[in-house]
């Protein structure tokens, strides 16, 4: 029966018009992928980077407040903030960014709370409007009286 044409090709022929275009959205899905999982290698690597140091430095900046404290003149507060913030800044943390809250802890000792903020610039993530990495991390340290 020849005739009324048929909308399907005949069995064993491949129809190449109705493949146009397929691999265009497979490679532009593929590259979305590759560069979302480029931009959480990279940016997180750098976000979690930035947590770790900020946190190791609040962690011993509140230390070193506790520690540099004289037993025999008694804990000084306002000393305290001053040790942790130098400490802060000399690993490479602006000053702006270290808040030091001097507070009683649990057990009734003075205790040094160190909160450091870290600025990263972002690489990936920029492009997404957002050019900085933000993280805070704290860290605390308390006074204690050995008798």
């Amino acid at each position: 029966m020849t005739g009324a044409p048929t909308s399907r090709p005949p069995a064993g022929v491949v129809d190449h018009a109705s493949d146009r275009g397929s691999l265009s959205i497979v490679l532009a899905l593929l590259v979305t992928v590759v560069l979302g999982g480029g931009a959480l290698v990279v940016d997180g690597g750098r976000a979690m980077a930035a947590r770790r140091h900020a946190a190791n430095t609040a962690e011993a900046a509140a230390r070193t407040a506790v520690a540099r404290t004289s037993l025999t003149t008694g804990f000084d507060p306002t000393r305290a903030t001053e040790l942790a913030i130098d400490h802060a800044v000399r690993s490479g943390v602006d000053p702006a960014d270290v808040q030091v809250t001097v507070r009683t802890g649990p057990t009734g000792e003075p205790e040094v709370v160190v909160t450091i903020t870290e600025r990263r610039t972002a690489v990936f993530v920029a492009l997404t409007g957002a050019d900085q990495l933000t993280v805070r991390a704290t860290g605390a340290a308390t006074f204690l009286y050995d008798t």
